[in-house]
């Protein structure tokens, strides 16, 4: 198994950014890849310290490719660009440097909470780069998730990313939905004691009528946390493959 931790100056951001990578040992020249996103104060290695992402790599062969989002809910502001950098800057460069198939058919998008809405928004988004989309108690409602009073967000952060109330609109979810018609395979899962439950189950309601058959909603224990994510990580997987 190899380990890359990745650092580079991207010509979008202008800063350094951190990208983990794990890549089986099979030797294969083109590899399927999972792009794994994680949520609001987590980096790169977020996901590595709290799962057992060699081991789901090993298991199923595929590479898997762990982001640093920093704070900016993989999208553009006036601050960062990162949702240019991510599709027009990261994608390309990673499927460039390691053995990584760029077929849409072998690309697959996965995040939790902030990684859930990345997962969701970038893969409905590019098409033709994502096959597949599983979001774990992803942030569904970003309106919703300002006002709750459980939101771990700084409102003047969350603010500064959605700058207006028409970038709010512009933004959510079901608008992106409705504005492209994605027709990819989806999955989300939400704990049932989640505080994002209601928003996720609205959510579910909404996908359910509107991608049918190729929809699928994972109903879990748990709340909003990693215990949750860690615990059905496998299954995510496994609907994956």
């Amino acid at each position: 198994m190899t380990l890359i931790n990745m650092s580079y100056r991207t010509n979008y951001l202008h800063t350094y950014f951190k990208t983990t990578i794990v890549i089986p040992d099979s030797n294969k020249k083109e590899y399927k890849a999972v792009w794994l996103l994680h949520g609001y104060t987590g980096d790169d290695t977020a996901w590595i310290r709290h799962a057992n992402i060699e081991k789901l790599a090993r298991e199923h062969d595929w590479a898997i490719i762990m982001p640093e989002g920093r704070n900016a809910f993989y999208t553009d502001s006036s601050f960062i660009p990162y949702y240019s950098y991510f599709v027009d800057e990261l994608i390309p460069k990673i499927q460039g440097m390691f053995p990584i198939s760029n077929k849409p058919e072998d690309n697959y998008i996965v995040g939790s909470s902030m990684g859930g809405y990345g997962a969701l928004k970038i893969g409905f988004t590019n098409p033709d780069k994502f096959s597949k989309i599983a979001a774990l108690s992803p942030i569904t409602d970003i309106e919703n998730f300002k006002k709750n009073p459980q939101c771990p967000m700084d409102e003047h952060t969350f603010d500064s990313i959605f700058d207006s109330e028409e970038k709010i609109q512009a933004n959510q979810l079901t608008t992106i939905f409705n504005r492209l018609k994605p027709n990819q395979k989806v999955l989300t899962l939400c704990g049932d004691e989640d505080y994002m439950h209601e928003d996720n189950v609205m959510f579910k309601n909404f996908l359910t009528i509107h991608l049918t058959n190729n929809y699928t909603w994972m109903p879990v224990n748990g709340d909003h946390s990693w215990v949750t994510w860690v615990k059905n990580i496998d299954k995510v997987f496994k609907w994956l493959e």
